[in-house]
């Protein structure tokens, strides 16, 4: 009995090695850049009169401000456990999310796609200042996890009342620790938005409105604080003539953004995402042709990355000399003509992959197509700042989105299919 008891926990053995690898790497990271900056705040002045500050003249993440501070108070050694932990939850919520029979495939897996997803980010995450960063994406994103993961488990009707009352109370504490990320809150209303939409005919889980309304006070926190439009007029000095984008130019800078990034320089999470697809469709349908059409985005994707480990760069070059601040803007015909093919042929074939599994089963649809379509959304929120050296950060929630997408994909269908 003991034995069977052990091994239904050996699935946490993956979590302890990745957790052992975070660590290790988190060594090598010190203070810098915001870091520093945050650091001194307590020298100055106290923290709650810095973060009400900050609201009137800069951001409405309070919640996420007050933390930061108090975590850089502490000995550097405490963040690098704090913060390893942290991610190595972020793989075991998901794990958790996806409920997978195998255990430890799923385990393993997670493991290895959160470590794809950490090195996907890993440049936005040290962009301004590792500490300053992480807490203020990964923190969230965990946070909104812990909370889903709570009110997914713990608040059944059959529940002891008292156990059903506290897993509210920490769920509504996370979300609204998560939703102080704009961004995050954007995500999980353009989440519930569609769960509502895909199932308003249906019986609607009321677990998720206290979701919605959560995502729905982060945003009008947003809108209502006062340091955003004086951050905003600040941030003007990064793109001068900002104010004269119309809503088509806005759209044109998220746009060409996002997909020139999936294709000259797709990160690992994305690229092993877009193989995923390739095989879901061969597998559902046995025809190689419609299998290597699908295959298409990947090796588009791929190319590249040969490309540049190869320093042959003209095409990456070529491709890269049409995307601008001002989005994309073709500098002569030929190159036009040349990266409009590559786009249309890689945005074409993308689709038609989505197109063939969703023919073959619709079942997989709602989850992670939404989970796609509102992550591939949030980025396009570059066009809608003026703040350039902010840009690389808002790809984080987007890697996390194409990890867990990668999951539902095996899931759902790989792992179905095998079996069959």
């Amino acid at each position: 009995m003991n034995i069977k008891k052990y091994k239904n926990y050996l699935f946490l053995l993956p979590f302890l090695f990745l957790f052992l690898i975070l660590l290790d790497w988190h060594h090598s990271i010190g203070l810098s850049i915001d870091d520093l900056f945050f650091y001194t705040i307590p020298q100055e002045s106290d923290i709650i009169s810095f973060v009400t500050e900050r609201y009137y003249i800069w951001s409405s993440r309070t919640l996420i401000e007050y933390v930061l501070c108090h975590i850089l108070q502490l000995p550097l050694i405490l963040w690098w456990y704090l913060d390893s932990l942290i991610f190595t939850f972020i793989g075991i919520l998901t794990f958790k999310l996806i409920d997978g029979k195998n255990k430890i495939f799923y385990a393993t897996l997670s493991c290895i796609l959160c470590l794809s997803f950490i090195f996907s980010s890993y440049y936005a995450l040290s962009s301004a200042g590792f500490i300053t960063t992480s807490i203020n994406y990964a923190w969230p994103l965990f946070s909104g996890l812990l909370a889903i993961y709570i009110l997914k488990n713990y608040t059944a009707n059959d529940t002891c009342k008292i156990k059903r009352i506290l897993a509210y109370i920490i769920s509504v504490l996370c979300l609204l620790f998560a939703v102080n990320n704009e961004q995050l809150a954007v995500i999980l209303l353009g989440l519930f938005v569609l769960y509502y939409l895909f199932n308003y005919k249906t019986e609607i889980n009321k677990k998720c409105y206290l979701i919605g309304l959560s995502a729905v006070i982060g945003i009008i926190n947003t809108i209502i604080c006062p340091g955003v439009p004086k951050r905003f007029i600040s941030e003007l000095k990064w793109f001068h003539d900002y104010l004269q984008l119309n809503l088509l130019n806005k759209l044109n800078i998220g746009l060409s953004s996002i997909i020139n990034r999936c294709v000259t320089w797709c990160d690992l999470t994305t690229l092993i995402l877009l193989g995923i697809i390739a095989v879901s469709v061969y597998l559902l349908t046995k025809n190689k042709k419609k299998a290597m059409i699908s295959l298409i985005p990947f090796i588009i994707a791929s190319g590249f990355w040969i490309l540049t480990l190869t320093d042959n760069l003209m095409l990456l070059q070529i491709m890269n000399a049409n995307i601008t601040r001002y989005g994309y803007v073709p500098i002569s015909l030929k190159r036009m003509i040349l990266s409009l093919t590559i786009y249309g042929i890689f945005i074409m074939t993308f689709l038609y992959g989505l197109y063939i599994i969703y023919k073959n089963q619709k079942s997989v649809l709602w989850p992670v197509y939404s989970i796609m379509f509102v992550g591939f959304a949030s980025t396009i929120m570059f066009g809608f700042t003026p703040s350039i050296p902010s840009m690389e950060r808002m790809y984080i929630f987007f890697y996390y989105g194409n990890m867990l997408a990668i999951l539902i994909f095996i899931k759902q269908i790989i792992e179905k299919r095998i079996k069959t």
